[in-house]
């Protein structure tokens, strides 16, 4: 393993995770304004979409998971690209409320079948020497779609308007096929060539952890619970940051300058923590990427003032990223690779959640009092329980028995 072939996957995957994670996860949010005009919805309406969404995501993620272990990551990635572009296409087509929440709701099982979870899946059983540089790698993809789709988006809308962009999307959707057909493999689909030997698995089936065992032991609960705080508070930077930035200095453009550091961050933290995973005590470096956040958000309750507020940024950018090359890299460590799409499916429902959950209790809480410092006084407080709770995880495979 962690040969050539492995690398090629990874590549395959980089390709499809900017299209598939570009499209779904970046796009939409970029055409509310324009859907809502267009169909004389409110506000809350398109934002109970959002909110369907990714409810819907967290519910439909353990099913997708369990399919994704039954059938491969690769066909499944081949279905979840498939549904995702159908249902791009129907949005740009409805202008009634409720089939408009239906489709969401499909579109949320085509985009977590094709996404991250297998995506990591498939990197998981080419690698093992490297598998925290390679999963960082393949989920760079994630970065540069966050980075290119919404500026895409927005040329498009402009240009064509909110339904005709959704008909483009289809077809970029579309276009992810390629790389997944043409790049991504799964081992056991590589019969070796002649006087070479087989690959062997990533995995064993004897000792790994299935997921009703792993829902039993203290790595899952501590890295999804710690996983599902830190994504409550990632999902107030991504949705409210430049508000609060912007009733605090009152400079918009300083407030989206500040927001795309830490978009940014996110990318290049991916890269950055991957090489130290394998480098260094993996255990070590996760928590530190769930811990180094705090000091961020705790740099900026003290002050906003461009230098605090970049060094916020960077900080927490860069960690946050390194949390994303990472996590899937620990369920590999903690519960083996055999069943690691169901166990990342489950653990998936609590991250959603949690990102569904964070933007709401912010809101209320700047509603009630005001003041962002308090907000990011607690998001710091949070970072430090995930990283205690992330510091659970372990190996839970059954011991390797002696050889006879």
């Amino acid at each position: 393993m962690d040969g050539l072939k492995g690398w090629t996957v990874v590549a395959g995957c980089v390709f499809a995770l900017t299209i598939t994670a570009g499209v779904g996860f970046f796009s939409i949010a970029v055409l509310a304004e324009d859907v809502i005009t267009t169909n004389d919805w409110t506000q809350q309406q398109y934002a109970n979409g959002i909110a369907i969404w990714g409810l819907s995501a967290a519910l439909v993620s353990p099913f997708c998971g369990f399919l994704i272990d039954r059938f491969g990551p690769r066909n499944m990635m081949i279905l979840g690209i498939s549904i995702a572009a159908v249902c791009e296409f129907m949005l740009g087509q409805v202008s009634n409320l409720n089939v408009f929440y239906a489709i969401l709701t499909v579109l949320a099982f085509g985009i977590m079948c094709s996404t991250y979870i297998p995506a990591a899946t498939m990197v998981s059983h080419w690698f093992v020497e490297k598998l925290s540089i390679a999963t960082g790698i393949a989920m760079l993809g994630i970065g540069i779609g966050g980075g290119a789709f919404p500026v895409i988006t927005r040329a498009l809308v402009t240009e064509h308007g909110y339904q005709t962009t959704f008909t483009y999307l289809a077809g970029i959707l579309a276009l992810a096929l390629i790389p997944v057909f043409l790049l991504v493999r799964s081992p056991v689909d590589e019969a070796p060539k002649d006087g070479e030997a087989e690959e062997p698995e990533t995995f064993d089936e004897n000792r790994d952890v299935n997921l009703m065992q792993s829902l039993g032991t203290r790595s899952f609960w501590g890295l999804s619970l710690g996983d599902m705080l830190t994504g409550m508070v990632f999902a107030v930077f991504n949705t409210l940051l430049v508000l609060y930035l912007t009733d605090q200095t009152g400079d918009a453009d300083f407030a989206t300058m500040i927001f795309s550091i830490l978009s940014i961050g996110l990318g290049f933290g991916i890269v950055v923590f991957g090489p130290l995973g394998d480098i260094f005590n993996f255990k070590r470096v996760i928590v530190l990427c769930y811990f180094l956040p705090s000091l961020g958000t705790a740099i900026l309750w003290v002050s906003v003032s461009p230098a605090m507020a970049i060094t916020f940024a960077v900080i927490a950018g860069v960690a946050g990223g390194g949390r994303s090359a990472l996590f899937p890299v620990a369920i590999v460590n903690s519960f083996g690779g055999a069943h690691m799409a169901a166990i990342y499916g489950v653990s998936n429902t609590l991250f959603m959640i949690g990102s569904a959950a964070g933007p709401a209790i912010a809101g209320a809480i700047f509603e009630s009092t005001g003041d962002p410092r308090i907000i990011y006084g607690l998001s710091a407080i949070t970072f430090i329980i995930s990283a205690a709770l992330v510091s659970l995880i372990r190996d839970e495979r059954k011991p390797e028995m002696a050889a006879e």
